[in-house]
């Protein structure tokens, strides 16, 4: 690993220069986000003197690149409000600012302030499009707006979540590597992984970005079954050899200078009896026994330090057998690893998908293949300048793309600006490498000195913490920096009982040794019971958190648990409730399918679907959301009339769903078994529980517009149990609240956080690294040792202790007053009590405190004789006393509700011509329920479309007819519908296929013996004549007829019935014979659909549909009787404002409209009474007359338009 060491200044971010690469270091809490907002200033307004860029940028012309959506929502919304206060203090010339803002201070340097506040402002307006913007959503941006230079397609879907590819690709090589091994060998790998699930949970972090550099790869030709008879045959031998000569090796070793204490009379025969054992059975798999070591030429050399050594060729084949990688786990993996990532990129090609992870390496190679720098000019002339926040948190594709395009390009800016103290992403694939490489190769650096986020205390012993040792963070080239307090921060203070509290506390158990278990148990109880401590403090009076003299009794809202898991935070949770003090995870992102009452909801759904399975119905109500007891159930047993009653009620929710949805009948459930009552009374998890039903609830719903039956519904919940998925964003728990509660998150979530009071229970918990993955330390490329030698595995391990030093130092950041740490000198793999060294040297703090050398209970001591200091201060952890915290009850305050003596407007809404001609239903709600009639009502006006039959008889007609004809098809909404479905698709000059149509009818529902009369009929309609002029529907040119034609009309002056009714009265002849109008006064929209209207010999038509039964044949429907049809439904309404819509929209479209010679009229084929034997039948024409149509104009939008 290189050493240079380059010098790095103070930060002045108003001299900062802004052309050129920087690296700025920002350590936590000492204003980064403020920081990148000054300098995305200091680049609109082009201020900076000598250290300014070229020219003032626009908001599209400054790249800001960061690593999640969050963090671009709040840079963003921190510059959007500091843009605007700059352009306020230019238009007040800086009078109301304090002179020490950064508004007063750039202000000086503005020479034109009003040229300024212009520009501010058109910034201001553009801040929607300012490129702030995810490193993944910069590369797509790129790749699009480049695309021909980039090589991108143009349809391709971007998939987030590749899980499921891996999943199938890595069965795909299950199934072609290890299903058709041998059983022997199965059994081998199955010994390994026990499903392809855990191979790729494995492999999965070597998947995406670079891969690794392989270290003792194997061969590559190697099959499975060639390693594995070679590792069998190699073994063998080893067991042949053995089998002949070890009857001497007894008096061999005993007579030798062996040290006899290791080697004695007692241990040696049962080591030689159980090689021999092995040696002796079949060999079936790699195993060796652990006695075979002390046999190896190189142990015994080792054991006798002088004199005459045991030797044998046998022990020396086994040194060689020992030295071997005795597995198949290195080819398998390497295999996997280069296999599955052929696999997914195959695959993803087929099906035109790209991942997020594949947009940077797009964007990579594009770069590096001949025309890449065309590209990447392409990118420097958009962006000229570029600010990289969270730089820490960077890969070496990452840097590879930014660095190829601004490399070298010194006109251009490139902003590095990051913590390396604070890189804690690897699992998520940033590397800590990369930003050191990026370190070294960058000239100039810069550094962040004041903390803005803690008290001074907790500032001061930050520092003296990471000051004990000469490179706290393992590597060198990460240093630490002390950081100074704010003066603003100056008085913060942490009051408990009359005393201030130390800003860190370090609660110790003091054994000689502590297992992990009783680490865990005992930090958890002894955080919850400080937390009850303060939170009855704070009741009180006597725990107070000080600034400014100002002080504030401590809440549990004021207090954060840090873990490293999620099994952890559950540890911290169930301590808590013991004390009675209730808490939430904000770090939980769990599928809701995983949950309890996901499977409880499961047994409720299926208990409605079937309530006569007794089973079924007692698992639903045994359930903790209904909670009946075992005893409750057992009443029901013994009593038929309630058990009869529990199975009439289960029936009557299924009738519930089936007429109303899902979301109604869960509601009923709730309701009728007090379900979200019972679930509050615990004062822990009831809100979670309750949350979790809601949500649960949501997604059913959802679901269930897209599934076509209750059992459907069912069936896919119990998939979603069956297999969550967490990463999906509508899956995940939501947060039920965090106010009043005691919030407990991992260190990963609460990085770029601040809390006033932190605990960090378990900041001793450590895993030892097993996987022997590193970096190189002179190239710093990632290295995967498949053998796991030694040396590799120190490698990695000494990379895990760099990030948990870098999880600790984040942790302990977080706190504003005050942090207490739980430690203990633990051991791993033994139980507590034990005298001897300790692993705490492993551990993140252990390495701090101990330097990281090995020790004993004493070291630790020692080291904290040397910590105790003002600000940190250790105490020695006593029996913990249980006392729960019992909050006081804020009593309610009653409160009366003010008469309202105004007026609501309520007349505005969307509403259609049904909505007006069966306006009464708005009258009353109750008229939804009151009888079929109003239901069907309603219908009618929240569906339009639907012709009169719809309120008639719906069910379809089934079975045999013995007439198929259009007056015996059936009646009814779903008819209605079919038919106008048929007519807008089919061309009006062709005859409809036979088999098209049957296979319409039955994906509608209906028979498909249909089919013949349907023919005829569609056919009797294109071809029958609809006017004077022998015009028919066949005659129409696709080109010149528009389907289903929607439209609005804006209705801005309150519409009242009697004066609709009585215009339409004076100038149509068939309004006059109806009833009159009667609904509310109504402003806003009316909308409607139009079934067709099409352009015929220069005049434009506008016709409709009906398919209503008027009567059993085509006599039914002449023109008396469908005028009295038009009359019962006011179907004359409805052609009035179809008309008028279409009078509007031909007015905007062609240049010299005229009414009376573009407008041909309005025509309404009542389908059924259509035929060409009867002309005239089932037709209804007329032209509404202008005077009409003119006044409805003014009507409804009540302006002067001049001359028309």
């Amino acid at each position: 690993m290189r050493k240079r060491r380059i010098q790095a200044y103070q930060l002045n971010p108003y001299r900062l220069p802004l052309y050129g690469q920087r690296l700025i270091e920002a350590s936590a809490g000492t204003g980064k986000t403020y920081t990148i907002a000054l300098l995305y200033l200091r680049l609109l307004l082009g201020v900076g003197q000598k250290n300014a860029f070229s020219r003032p940028l626009s908001v599209e012309e400054i790249l800001v690149v960061t690593f999640t959506e969050a963090a671009t929502d709040e840079l963003r919304s921190r510059i959007r409000h500091n843009i605007h206060q700059m352009r306020i203090a230019c238009i007040r010339n800086g009078i109301g600012f304090d002179e020490n803002s950064i508004y007063r201070i750039l202000l000086s340097s503005i020479a034109d302030k009003n040229e300024a506040a212009q520009w501010l402002l058109a910034a201001e307006r553009q801040m929607d499009e300012a490129a702030i913007y995810t490193i993944h959503g910069f590369c797509q941006r790129m790749l699009v707006h480049n695309a021909f230079e980039s090589g991108m397609l143009f349809e391709q879907s971007i998939i987030k979540d590749e899980h499921s590819l891996q999943q199938q690709a890595c069965a795909d090589f299950w199934r072609c590597n290890c299903y058709p091994q041998d059983y022997s060998i199965s059994k081998v790998i199955v010994d390994e992984w026990s499903d392809p699930e855990a191979l790729l949970a494995e492999i999965k972090p070597y998947l995406q970005g670079d891969i690794p550099t392989f270290i003792n790869q194997p061969i590559e030709a190697q099959s499975i079954k060639q390693r594995h008879k070679t590792l069998i045959d190699t073994i063998k031998v080893v067991k042949e050899l053995w089998l002949l000569n070890s009857a001497n090796f007894l008096d061999l070793i005993s007579d030798s200078a062996i040290n006899k204490r290791s080697y004695s009379r007692r241990n040696l025969p049962v080591w030689l009896a159980a090689v021999t054992s092995w040696a002796q059975s079949a060999t079936v798999d790699y195993k060796t026994p652990k006695e075979l070591a002390r046999f190896s030429q190189s142990e015994l050399l080792e054991k006798t330090p002088t004199g005459n050594v045991p030797e044998h060729e046998v022990f020396l084949v086994i040194d060689n057998l020992l030295q071997q990688s005795l597995t198949l786990r290195d080819l398998i993996i390497s295999n996997a690893i280069i296999n599955i990532r052929q696999t997914i990129v195959k695959e993803k090609k087929r099906r035109g998908e790209i991942g997020f992870d594949d947009l940077l390496s797009h964007l990579d190679q594009a770069l590096q293949a001949e025309g890449g720098e065309r590209l990447a000019n392409a990118i420097r002339n958009r962006y000229p300048v570029v600010m990289i926040d969270e730089f820490q948190d960077t890969d070496p594709q990452q840097y590879r793309i930014f660095q190829f395009i601004y490399q070298g390009h010194n006109h251009c800016g490139l902003l590095f600006i990051g913590d390396p103290k604070q890189a804690i992403y690897a699992f998520r694939g940033a590397d800590i490498f990369t930003y050191l490489k990026a370190k070294d190769q960058i000239e100039s650096h810069y550094t962040l000195d004041t903390n803005w986020r803690s008290s001074p205390n907790m500032i001061e012993a930050v520092n003296q913490l990471f000051s004990r040792v000469a490179k706290p963070f393992v590597f060198e080239q990460i240093l630490f920096n002390t950081v100074n307090p704010a003066p603003v921060n100056q008085h913060l203070a942490f009051i408990h009982n009359t005393e201030r509290l130390s800003a860190l506390n370090f609660c110790y158990l003091d054994k000689e040794t502590v297992s992990i278990l009783d680490y865990q148990q005992t930090m958890a109880y002894q955080c919850a019971n400080q937390i009850c401590d303060w939170l009855k403090g704070g009741e009180k009076g006597t725990t107070w958190l000080y600034r400014d003299n100002v002080k504030q009794p401590v809440t549990a809202a004021d207090i954060m648990v840090l873990v490293r898991s999620r099994r952890e935070a559950v540890m911290i949770r169930e301590a808590l409730s013991k004390f009675n003090i209730s808490s939430v995870f904000l770090s939980n992102q769990e599928s809701v399918f995983a949950t309890d009452e996901a499977r409880d909801l499961l047994w409720l759904l299926q208990a409605v679907l079937s309530p006569e399975k007794e089973r079924t119905l007692r698992c639903a109500l045994a359930t903790r959301l209904i909670g009946l007891s075992a005893q409750d159930i057992e009443q029901l047993n013994q009593d038929e009339n309630q058990w009869e009653k529990r199975v009439e009620e289960f029936a009557n929710y299924l009738l519930i769903w089936q007429r109303h949805g899902i979301l109604p009948t869960l509601r009923a459930i709730i309701v009728n078994h007090r379900i979200a009552e019972n679930l509050l009374m615990d004062n822990i998890e009831g809100e979670r529980r309750l949350m979790d039903v809601m949500h649960l609830s949501e997604l059913l719903q959802e679901a269930e517009l897209q599934l076509d039956s209750e059992h459907a519904l069912a069936r896919w919940l119990a998939r979603q149990i069956d297999q969550p998925d967490p990463l999906l964003e509508n899956q995940q728990i939501r947060l039920e609240s965090d106010k009043h509660l005691v919030s407990i998150s991992t260190i990963h979530k609460s990085k770029g956080l601040e809390f006033p009071i932190v605990w960090l229970p378990f900041a001793c918990q450590f895993s030892q690294q097993k996987l022997a993955t590193f970096h190189d330390r002179a190239n710093f490329q990632t290295c995967l040792d498949l053998t796991e030698q030694a040396e590799s595995i120190r490698l990695a391990d000494e990379e895990r202790l760099a990030e948990d030093l870098r999880l600790l130092y984040v942790a302990l950041t977080r706190s504003k007053y005050h942090c207490s740490v739980g430690i203990a000198p633990i051991i791993k793999g033994r139980p507590s009590g034990q005298s001897g060294d300790t692993d705490l040297h492993q551990s993140a703090l252990g390495y701090l405190l101990q330097n990281g050398q090995q020790g004993n209970a004493a070291l630790l001591r020692e080291a904290f004789d040397g910590l105790a200091s003002e600000n940190i201060s250790i105490t020695a952890i006593s029996d913990i006393n249980l006392s729960p915290w019992y909050p006081k009850e804020n009593k309610p305050v009653t409160l009366l509700a003010r008469n309202f003596t105004g007026q609501i407007q309520n007349s505005w809404r969307v509403t259609s011509y049904s909505g007006l001609t069966y306006q009464d239903i708005y009258s009353s709600s109750d008229k939804f329920t009151a009888s079929d009639v109003n239901i069907e009502m309603a219908i009618q006006a929240l569906a339009p479309k639907m012709d009169a039959d719809a309120q008639g008889n719906s069910l379809l007609v089934q079975g045999e007819i013995a007439d198929r004809s259009v007056h015996t098809f059936p009646k009814g909404a779903t008819a209605g519908t079919f038919l106008h479905s048929l007519l807008e698709l089919l061309p009006f000059n062709q005859h409809p296929q036979e088999c098209w149509l049957a296979e319409k009818l039955e994906q509608s529902g209906f028979s498909a013996d249909w089919a013949p009369t349907l023919k005829m009929w569609l056919i009797n309609i294109f071809d029958t004549p609809l006017l004077k002029n022998n015009f028919r529907l066949s005659k129409i040119a696709p080109e010149y007829q528009l389907n289903e034609m929607q439209f609005y009309l804006p209705i801005e002056k309150l519409l009242l019935s009697s004066a609709l009714d009585r215009l339409v009265h004076q100038y149509d002849a068939l309004s006059q014979r109806c009833p009159p109008l009667s609904f509310e006064p109504v402003t806003g929209v009316l909308k409607g659909y139009i079934d067709l209207v099409f352009c015929w010999q220069d005049k434009f038509y506008l016709l409709d549909y009906k398919s209503n039964w008027l009567g059993e044949n085509g006599l039914a429907y002449s023109q008396e009787a469908i005028q009295s049809s038009m009359i019962d439904h006011r179907y004359d309404l409805q052609y009035q404002l179809y008309t008028l819509a279409l009078h509007r929209y031909l007015r905007n479209r062609l240049p010299d409209y005229d009414y009376q010679k573009h407008f041909g009229g309005v025509i309404y084929l009542f389908l059924r009474g259509i035929d060409v034997n009867n002309p005239g039948y089932g037709i209804y024409h007329t032209i509404p007359a202008y005077e009409l149509i003119h006044s409805l104009d003014k009507l409804f939008k009540p302006t002067n338009r001049g001359k028309e």
